[in-house]
């Protein structure tokens, strides 16, 4: 049987990709942004959605290092041809 009324969910996704040149972002910093930007989505959620109807919010973070200083061609179709 459906709920009435039907919930909804709205996510958002946020990625940053950081261009720091010969600087590396440490876990104070990125912790840091993650509970600005979740602080910031709660106060805009509140504000533009009716009072009371925001019944939780969850959040999650993954962060990671990825480097690559020459892209790595892996296949190529002049490759396959000879």
């Amino acid at each position: 049987m459906a709920q009435d009324p039907a919930p909804k969910h709205l996510t958002i996704t946020l990625d940053f990709d950081l261009q720091t040149p010969n600087s590396t972002v440490g876990e104070a910093r990125i912790r840091a942004a993650y509970n600005a930007a979740g602080d910031a989505a709660l106060e805009a959620a509140t504000k533009e959605f009716p009072e009371g109807s925001v019944k939780t919010i969850t959040a999650e973070m993954h962060w990671s290092y990825r480097w690559m200083e020459k892209r790595e061609v892996r296949f190529s179709r002049d490759d396959a041809q000879s």
